[in-house]
């Protein structure tokens, strides 16, 4: 059997995740205790017709009914040698945005405290973390990004997640970079009348600057660097790689250039996001 288990932090997008491989044809179920999918794969091997893709939400709600989890994920992928362990987590201020707007307390809070409970379980977590699979951080994804990539995670072989994020430089930056490449050496379409409210994503602008070499140049010194540095990071043990591009205010020559790399880059084996920050403000 085909078998996701996910797990990770309260408010990382467990739910969410789950969602998206049941969209897939997996059997989805939420909230169980992992011994019981011990028990649950020995029955499904036995039947006539057994279940062929599952995935499972196994976390800290189920903890007083399994004293370690991780060991438990041990003999889970002994008797199912085809599952994958797949490990949520987002920045504590993103958690804490996420329980303040839905008004939910947070489980292991004393009295649903938001702050000591993200505490308390990435502490409890940390032996889950070493054991999962596969690491996705969520802070900045939507819903509509963390189902992508989960779809890309079941038809490509490659691990490695690369985030395409365009930025405005007026913005700021954000520490989720580990590379940043600024666009304000193109001339700025801002100053020019018929191209001042469009985006990146407008065929016009691209016609724009697309007429300037330095674009096409720019883009191949970039995606040789990264098909360069790739191997070294995956060898390292990194899972996750944000490549920023940046531009004054995020709409223009930021956009333009994460559109063409997406484009190059998205037949490629790796799992590819395309995010532009900026979104809201154009």
């Amino acid at each position: 059997m085909k078998l996701k288990i996910i797990t990770g932090l309260s408010g990382s997008g467990k739910t969410t995740a789950l969602r998206a491989f049941e969209d897939m044809g997996y059997y989805a179920m939420d909230n169980v205790p992992a011994y019981l999918m011990e028990k649950f794969i020995e029955l499904n091997n036995n039947q006539k017709n057994p279940i062929e893709k599952m995935a499972v939400v196994i976390d800290l709600r189920s903890s007083s009914m399994t004293a370690d989890m991780s060991e438990a994920f041990r003999r889970i992928k002994k008797v199912n040698p085809d599952t994958e362990i797949i490990y949520l987590y987002s920045k504590d201020e993103v958690i804490f945005k996420r329980y303040n707007e839905l008004r939910r307390p947070h489980p292991l809070g004393e009295f649903g405290d938001v702050e000591e409970g993200i505490k308390r379980e990435k502490n409890l977590f940390i032996p889950i973390e070493r054991a999962a699979d596969r690491l996705i951080d969520t802070s900045d994804y939507k819903s509509a990004d963390l189902k992508k990539v989960l779809e890309d995670i079941a038809l490509k072989k490659d691990k490695m997640i690369i985030n395409l994020v365009s930025f405005g430089f007026k913005y700021g930056l954000s520490d989720n970079f580990e590379f940043v490449f600024d666009m304000r050496f193109l001339p700025n379409p801002y100053y020019k009348k018929d191209l001042k409210k469009l985006n990146g994503t407008d065929l016009a602008l691209k016609a724009y600057l697309d007429r300037f070499e330095e674009s096409h140049e720019f883009e191949e010194d970039i995606y040789q660097l990264i098909r360069k540095l790739l191997p070294k990071f995956k060898n390292q043990g990194k899972d996750i790689l944000t490549i920023a591009i940046g531009c004054t205010g995020g709409q223009h020559r930021s956009v333009y250039m994460v559109e063409r790399l997406y484009e190059r880059m998205k037949d490629d084996d790796y799992i590819l996001v395309k995010k532009h920050r900026e979104k809201d403000r154009w």
